[in-house]
């Protein structure tokens, strides 16, 4: 097994392994919505399973990233603003790291103790740095065969401040959980489309 193949298996453990947690979670946590309720409140602090939450859900999961962006470094075709699109990548499994180093009180509040502050500082940066990162990297050369995917890359990118700034609002608090998720589906899509596109066993990259 080379390091490509190594690498579409590690993406793919990622993303079944993080439904398995949402579905998992959702099923555990009591009066958990996956329509109204962030996924950091899987963790809440003083709620029902978060410490197994933390650890089986969180942690695992930003292993789980990490092994595959340190798989893919050498291989991605990546070079110039594409090159930091790819660091930024690291925003990802820094996203879920925050649910373990910084957890949110419950519910979520936008006030509250000093580690939901943290959670709130940090959340925004980590949101940033993925949208910044999916637009980045659909500059790099070799997107410029697939126009779509290009286009859904930047579409993506563009919707990661646009959906957090909407998921924050008191009127879609019904609807937080669901936008989350749309987020969460679109940079699933797009890790596909970037080992799809990017990711070559025959060249080493820049990265």
């Amino acid at each position: 097994m080379d390091r490509a193949q190594i690498t579409r298996l590690l993406l793919i453990a990622c993303i079944l392994y993080v439904i398995g947690f949402y579905f998992i979670g959702s099923a555990i946590k009591p009066g958990y919505s996956q329509l109204a309720n962030f996924v950091s409140e899987y963790n809440a602090t003083g709620t029902a399973w978060a410490r197994t939450l933390t650890f089986g859900g969180f942690f695992a999961t930003a292993i789980l990233f990490s092994a595959f962006l340190l798989s893919a470094r050498p291989l991605a075709q990546v070079s110039g603003i594409s090159r930091l699109g790819f660091w930024l990548l690291w925003s990802l499994p820094a996203s879920l790291l925050l649910g373990v180093l910084a957890p949110c009180d419950a519910g979520c509040p936008i006030e509250g103790s000093t580690s939901q502050q943290l959670h709130n500082l940090f959340g925004v940066l980590v949101y940033l740095g993925m949208g910044v990162s999916v637009a980045l990297l659909s500059l790099a050369y070799g997107f410029n065969a697939y126009a779509w995917r290009r286009t859904f890359m930047l579409l993506t990118g563009l919707a990661f401040p646009l959906v957090f700034a909407l998921m924050v609002q008191p009127d879609l608090s019904p609807w937080r959980g669901f936008l989350q998720r749309l987020l969460d589906i679109a940079m699933a899509i797009s890790l596909i489309f970037f080992y799809q596109t990017l990711v070559r066993p025959t060249r080493r990259g820049v990265a």
